[in-house]
């Protein structure tokens, strides 16, 4: 009896083709699952076609699921679909034999579902559709829950409010500056961390070489509160919410550039988990929790999260491995930002993460629903969609379980607002002077009202905009109006560079911890690194 495994999303072809669309409702190891029907491109003539066959005893949301003994690609070249996992299988008797009948009776087309006599049923199909399903595991899930089960009974019309220890061991890490490499060394604020664990860091939250912005002087942090657990929210519309008091921590010390929170799952051995095994192969996961963790303009800290049952679009995020560099572990989290793991040197160190000097105290962090009596609840909440949160996966053999981990530093979303100021001359002439030149109305005028997930993808739209202008870019040589178009600051005279800050940069008027606007235009001045530094050494 010939063995089968599942195509996904990405899978390859024996063309060269890709696996473009696939079913993201049902994941198997985080990545979706293919059907008929869904597309695929050829590796030859690079045009868009269509999965042809699929596996007539296991249908996904009402077609059959592909597989790799009963489907192949509708290009003209026949090609064969190439798995990526293979701790999943299924049989069919017939082998590919059937799959090769099907496939000198197609033309180079979409075709139509394979017939129930092409394949083999097995003996019992619904116990293979299941067994299917359940390979759609998570990373953490609610430990009051049992074993293999991932989501709560809402027949009753309301959900649990949970604790986020129910999901697992939390750590809080926080860092106030940036040292000579660039990086923001991470120190505790609450929770342990393993022994032997070594230390982190974040690197590109603010500039320190080739920076092109206020980085830790211009932090964000929004408002909120979070609210306790223990009762249940209603998941109707027009329902009682029960349960109430907003808790927020207090705070001691002063703004933080980054606040980072780490999560081991409480369930372990649970067999809804993925294992670490599982992990190492995938690129995203599901969890069915969700983190955020910031701190607010005045200094405490707000935290809060949300079961993903309700949200299947919310349950999905990037697998991040590490990789090797120096004597160092380095994770990419996107954007520019990176975390970097240094290994203890002694494993058998107890010390840890050191604590963090007058550390804010500790929120309670209470797990929602997505709904809106929780929504009423939480202070201008920020949803799941705009997290920078990831399933951390560290080196074989260091000892250290994945776990889920969640940044909130200035990297935070919003919407641009301002009108500028019309300016005169050569624009950039007083970059080098006081608190620099402002924003030109043109380009406030072509930015304004749109959203931003960060202020690095502000920072490149905003010189984006600066090279539509022409008035302004006849002002540039050509080697910096190419730099403009593309996103990146123009380059600055020798005598205004700093260290490796060669570049002009985006200075915030006022502290965004003190109030001051991310994303408003009118609190924006360019400046050249030199007098970006000065200004901050004075403390303006």
């Amino acid at each position: 009896m010939a063995v089968g495994h599942f195509i996904r999303l990405g899978d390859k072809t024996t063309c060269g083709g890709t696996v473009l669309e696939a079913d993201s409702r049902v994941m198997m190891f985080g990545i979706a699952h293919a059907r008929e029907g869904d597309r695929v491109s050829c590796g030859k003539d690079g045009k868009v076609y269509k999965i042809i066959g699929g596996i007539s005893y296991i249908n996904s949301h009402g077609r059959v699921v592909a597989g790799t003994l009963d489907s192949f690609s509708g290009c003209p070249c026949k090609a064969r679909l190439i798995p990526s996992l293979f701790t999943a299988t299924y049989q069919s008797r017939q082998g590919n034999a059937a799959a090769t009948r099907r496939s000198t009776s197609h033309s180079a087309s979409p075709a139509s579902p394979a017939s129930p006599t092409a394949t083999t049923k097995l003996i019992n199909p619904q116990m293979a559709t299941d067994k299917l399903l359940r390979t759609a595991c998570v990373f953490t899930k609610c430990s009051k829950l049992p074993d293999s089960v991932i989501d709560y009974n809402t027949s009753s019309g309301t959900f649990p409010v949970d604790d986020v220890s129910d999901y697992g061991n939390l750590v809080l890490l926080g860092g106030r500056e940036v040292d000579d490499s660039g990086k923001v060394q991470l120190q505790r604020i609450s929770g342990n961390v393993p022994a032997g664990f070594g230390s982190l860091a974040l690197r590109g939250l603010a500039p320190s070489g080739a920076g092109e912005s206020c980085g830790g002087f211009c932090e964000v942090a929004s408002a909120g509160g979070a609210v306790a657990s223990g009762g249940r929210v209603a998941v109707g519309t027009g329902s009682r919410v029960v349960g109430g008091g907003i808790l927020t921590g207090g705070v001691v010390g002063g703004s933080l550039l980054g606040v980072v929170a780490m999560l081991w799952p409480s369930s372990l051995g649970d067999s809804a988990l993925y294992t670490e095994e599982q992990l190492r192969t995938m690129k995203q996961g599901r969890t069915r929790v969700r983190i955020r963790v910031e701190q607010q303009p005045d200094g405490p800290l707000k935290g809060y999260g949300y079961n993903t049952q309700l949200r299947s679009d919310w349950e999905t995020i990037p697998v991040v491995q590490f990789s090797k560099a120096g004597s160092q572990m380095v994770a990419d989290f996107g954007g520019g930002v990176e975390l970097i793991w240094t290994p203890a040197v002694d494993p058998s160190d107890t010390l840890g993460i050191p604590a963090l000097e007058a550390a804010p105290q500790t929120p309670q962090i209470t797990i929602y629903p997505p709904v809106e009596q929780a929504d009423n609840l939480i202070v201008n909440p920020i949803y799941p969609p705009e997290y920078r949160d990831f399933i951390l996966v560290f080196p074989m053999g260091s000892g250290i379980a994945p776990l889920y981990i969640v940044m909130n530093a200035r990297h935070d979303p919003g919407v641009v607002t301002g009108v500028g100021e019309d300016v005169f001359g050569i624009w950039l002439a007083g970059a080098g002077e006081d608190v620099g030149v402002p924003i030109p109305t043109s380009v406030a005028n072509e930015l304004r009202g749109m959203s931003f997930n960060s202020f690095d993808s502000f920072r490149r739209a905003f010189w984006k905009a600066v090279s539509n202008d022409p008035v302004l870019t006849a002002q540039f040589v050509p080697q910096n109006t190419t730099r403009m178009t593309v996103g990146k600051a123009p380059r600055v005279h020798k005598k205004d560079r700093v260290g490796g800050r060669r570049s002009f940069e985006l200075h915030h008027l006022d502290k965004v911890s003190e109030g001051g606007g991310v994303y408003d235009v009118d609190n924006l001045r360019i400046n050249t690194p030199r007098n970006h530094v000065d200004l901050h050494r004075g403390g303006k």
